[in-house]
Parts: structure tokens; sequence; C-alpha cells
């Protein structure tokens, strides 16, 4: 009987089909921060979120290296609802490549949607997008474009946005550290615990860290009030502490909260 008669089995053309190539890597210039990421880098088809508080400079130092390598191998690049004053930065200027830049108005889903439209007629490009909130919708959008056209994209947010959950798979808060470096927390999905990780973006005089908090005579509690469910406390440490073991033994006790 003639073997050719019979397809071969669904499980044997699984293991002779290629493997897929992995996601090419940007590495970002700061070696303790690449091994803290999955793949040692900046992958793409992913959505690399960064919570800072200083937007339009920190994320920019932060990945600067990144952005370069990835320009110089001929990747267009996009920036979406940037700060006003990062188009003319200077070690934007300097890129020998193509730059589109672009303030689709101040709607929620404006800038995700002018950002999928732009990988759509670029692929593998390099998309950096800044945006305040993004819905569930706008996040689906945004994966689903960096996987299919194999970008690196880069979604800015605020830092107060670092409390909130994220479906990214990479997720960098800057904080602000001790003398000219900045701490670096990286989350990812997979990983049980944030790493911290200290960097410093100001080698050739760049972004240096906001001052911290003076100590307060007294502890101060304010209220967001966008979003009453997030609040802050400003004090001395202790003062922190106290009023969080304060607030422990109420929750446990079943007493409300806002006592």
């Amino acid at each position: 009987m003639n073997d050719s008669a019979f397809p071969t089995p669904w499980w044997q053309r699984m293991r002779l089909q290629p493997r897929p190539a992995m996601p090419r890597c940007l590495p970002t210039g700061h070696a303790r921060l690449d091994a803290a990421l999955p793949g040692g880098g900046w992958l793409a088809g992913q959505v690399l979120e960064v919570c800072t508080p200083q937007a339009g400079e920190a994320e920019w130092r932060l990945l600067e290296n990144a952005i370069r390598r990835g320009v110089q191998e001929g990747r267009p690049l996009a920036l979406v609802q940037p700060p006003r004053g990062l188009p003319h930065h200077p070690g934007l200027l300097s890129l020998d490549g193509p730059l589109t830049c672009c303030w689709p108005g101040a709607a929620p889903q404006s800038p995700v949607q002018a950002g999928v439209q732009w990988l759509q007629a670029h692929p593998a490009g390099l998309l950096l997008l800044w945006a305040q909130e993004m819905s569930a919708s706008a996040w689906r959008a945004l994966s689903r474009a960096a996987r299919r056209h194999a970008a690196h994209v880069l979604l800015v947010r605020p830092a107060l946005t670092r409390w909130d959950d994220s479906p990214a798979e990479v997720r960098l808060s800057l904080l602000p550290g001790r003398g000219r470096h900045w701490d670096v927390r990286v989350q990812t999905p997979a990983s049980a615990a944030a790493v911290l990780v200290r960097v410093s973006l100001d080698d050739e005089g760049g972004v240096k860290p906001p001052m911290g908090l003076a100590p307060m005579a007294a502890l101060k509690v304010a209220v967001d009030p966008a979003d009453r469910r997030r609040t802050a406390l400003c004090g001395t440490l202790a003062q922190v502490c106290d009023e969080l073991e304060r607030l422990a033994r109420r929750e446990d006790e079943g007493w409300p909260l806002a006592a």
C-alpha cells in the first residue's frame, strides 16, 4: 500500500513547520534594566507602558538609545499626543530618519486610534504614544496592532496611574531616587513581584529627579478629585506608617476607613 495516500498527522506537520522568529529586541542601554526586562530589552510586538512624573523628558532619556538604534535600522518613528516641547528636543532633532508627530485631539480614544492607523501604514515602526486614560477597548486595539505589525510601542502615562491595574506586557514606573539616579520599577504579568532597578538618566546633562517632599509638621491627606478612591498621604515616614497602621486596624475591626 502506498503510504503517500495517507496525509501526514497534524502533530507531525507542526513539528516540520519552522518555528516563528522571536520578537526583535532593542537594548535600552542600561545593563541592569535590560537584565530585568523579558527578552533583554524593548521587545517588538508588545506595549511597553511607562508611568513617569516628568512626561516628555524622563521616558525619552530612558529609551533614547533603543529609539536611536531602531531608527538606525530603518524603522519609522511616530509621536502621538506628545508634550509640546518634545518634538524640538535636541535628541529627536538629531535623529536621521522619518519622524511623524500628531496631536489628534483631547478625546480619550483619539490618540490610540491615531496610533493604530499609523501602525497599519508603517509596520515594524516605533510608536511613542502619550495618553491620560486608557479604556479596555483601547488597550485591546493597541496591543493587537503592536502584535500584528511587529511594532515597538511605548505608552507613556502619568505617574499616578501606576497604582491602577494594567494589561501591559511590561510596565515601567519611574521613581525619583537618590542623587542623580532614578529607580525603575519593572512589572510583568509573569512575575510575582516587581523588580526595582536604579538607572542614571542624566549622563549628558539631561533630566534630573525632582526634589523630594520636605518633611511636614503634620500629616496631610489629599483626595484625588477625579477619582476619590485615590488618596495621597504627605508627611514624615513615621507619620505615614502610623496612619497606615491605624487604617489597617480600622479595616480589621470592620470600621469605615473614611472616619
